[in-house]
């Protein structure tokens, strides 16, 4: 008992103690170098030419991406995923995916249907093609399911298919 009494009272006194050291003396403990910089400043400043390096082999993905997407038309495949895309691209998958998600700002099925999209608006517009179903198209452009290919148009065009074709072939 006498011990615990003992202990709480050195505690109680070391804590008073520091605390009339700082009130009395403020510079003991804000001795602070104000001409030191914070660790993720330092850490920007040093890594500055990796940061430009990550930026220039984004940017060389993305093109490469894009002329890949736009030239081979891999978004034609119903069966394409971020592994497929990421093999046949030479691009690891994992910067695949950072590219489309933060450079692009899509996920990577919204990225995919953007591009089949586009290519049935290509199809819908043209007046040869005006005796393709809308089935055919979607399964021509990589769709594997009505509602997904409805749901997508719908969301790019803000019109559904036979709306579009409508509009444009009349014009």
């Amino acid at each position: 008992m006498n011990v615990n009494i003992l202990i709480s009272i050195s505690v109680l006194l070391i804590t008073v103690f520091f605390v009339l050291k700082a009130l009395y003396q403020p510079k003991l403990f804000t001795g602070i170098n104000i001409n030191l910089k914070p660790i993720a400043v330092g850490v920007e400043e040093k890594n500055k030419g990796y940061f430009h390096k990550k930026n220039e082999l984004e940017n060389k993905y993305l093109k490469k991406l894009t002329s890949f997407m736009e030239e081979r038309k891999p978004y034609l495949d119903c069966e394409l995923t971020l592994q497929k895309l990421a093999f046949q691209t030479d691009i690891p998958e994992k910067d695949l995916s950072i590219l489309i998600n933060h450079q692009l700002g899509k996920h990577f099925f919204d990225f995919v249907n953007e591009y089949r999209i586009n290519e049935a608006k290509e199809v819908l517009k043209n007046p040869n093609e005006k005796d393709v179903t809308i089935l055919e198209i979607l399964y021509q452009v990589g769709f594997n399911s009505k509602s997904s290919f409805y749901t997508a148009f719908k969301k790019i065009t803000n019109q559904t298919p036979v709306q579009y074709r409508k509009q444009h072939l009349s014009n």
